[in-house]
């Protein structure tokens, strides 16, 4: 008997060969279909042609993970405008949109070029190019910047509603739940969040979602965008900055280049923001970190990749993050190596 996951691939299949037919995109020759891992969200397929490859996309409705967790599927058609915004600030950062079936929620988009990889495999196996961190943080300012002095983008991505179904109530309002003594700081986190609203942001802006170039290469792509919306542009430092703060408590041996990469990310994106945006408040952005790094542990998306002892670590770490407020990396870091 064919198991659920099947049949969805399947209809994702035939779904997705018809918006490459209609678009004019299928060749005589039949394309290779293959799946492709999708994160808890969505339901991916990489699709070959003679002449081209792509990513087929449809959004969950209900997450993969362990807990209920729910989320509008109209999602697809705010990556496919974001991402199409973003690739227009800088092109060759981001894959191209190729075509979206809004009745049927599928959204394709390039291919990324051969030899880009998961950065956060390439982490976790000890692969850290600090200088991956500085291009990130250009990149991300960059799109900040730009969006922030555009107000049809910010109208366009003003519904907030996917952010809170993925991130303000799964991570911060869970990990409140169940860590009562952090509750207080987590909820003055999410209320200043909540009434900033002045760039696009990511809102995802994760190691997962960045595919970068061996180290001869260079190159940068920063996928899904389902989650952007016109909000904190702190919250993507953070969400990136608590990644690597739990990298640096599963690889301790690559704690000095993690570091360096946190450090320069940061300082990277300070630098290019300080004209648009107030300076960085570093207290700020760290209970930021602190806050999803907790969620990472007692949210609704715990990291896959931490043993009990790590969670633990990562747990104390983060509560003494949002107790003592440190003031920049440096004190953080002291926090990480007791």
């Amino acid at each position: 008997m064919m198991t659920a996951e099947a049949r969805a691939g399947d209809e994702l299949r035939d779904l997705a060969l018809s918006a490459l037919r209609r678009a004019g995109l299928l060749g005589a020759e039949p394309p290779t279909v293959e799946p492709l891992a999708g994160g808890v969200s969505n339901d991916v397929l990489m699709v070959r042609t003679a002449q081209s490859a792509f990513v087929v996309k449809r959004a969950l409705p209900r997450l993969r993970v362990a807990e209920v967790w729910e989320a509008s599927a109209e999602r697809s058609y705010t990556e496919a405008a974001a991402l199409r915004w973003a690739h227009g600030v800088a092109p060759d950062a981001v894959p191209g949109v190729v075509t979206v079936d809004r009745e049927n929620n599928v959204l394709v988009i390039e291919l990324a070029p051969d030899g880009y990889g998961d950065w956060k495999q390439q982490l976790l196996a000890g692969d850290v190019r600090p200088d991956v961190g500085t291009r990130l943080g250009a990149l991300l300012a960059g799109w900040h910047v730009a969006s922030a002095s555009d107000a049809d983008v910010l109208a366009e991505f003003n519904d907030q509603e996917a952010f809170g179904q993925l991130r303000v109530k799964p991570f911060y309002t869970v990990a409140a739940e169940r860590n009562p003594e952090a509750a207080p700081v987590i909820a003055t986190l999410v209320e200043r969040m909540a009434g900033t609203r002045v760039a696009l942001v990511h809102g995802d802006f994760s190691p997962k979602n960045v595919l970068a170039q061996p180290a001869d290469g260079g190159g940068l792509w920063v996928i899904d965008w389902e989650v952007a919306h016109t909000g904190d542009p702190v919250f993507d430092v953070a969400f990136l900055l608590h990644h690597l703060i739990c990298k640096i408590i599963v690889r301790p041996d690559r704690r000095h280049e993690l570091m360096t990469t946190a450090e320069n990310f940061v300082q990277s994106y300070s630098d290019r923001t300080r004209t648009a945006f107030r300076d960085l408040d570093h207290r700020y952005l760290l209970a930021h970190a602190g806050a999803l790094v907790l969620a990472r542990v007692d949210g609704k998306s715990p990291v896959d990749y931490f043993s009990t002892a790590q969670r633990d670590e990562a747990r104390a770490l983060a509560l003494d993050v949002l107790r003592e407020a440190p003031d920049g990396l440096a004190e953080l870091w002291r926090m990480t190596s007791v």
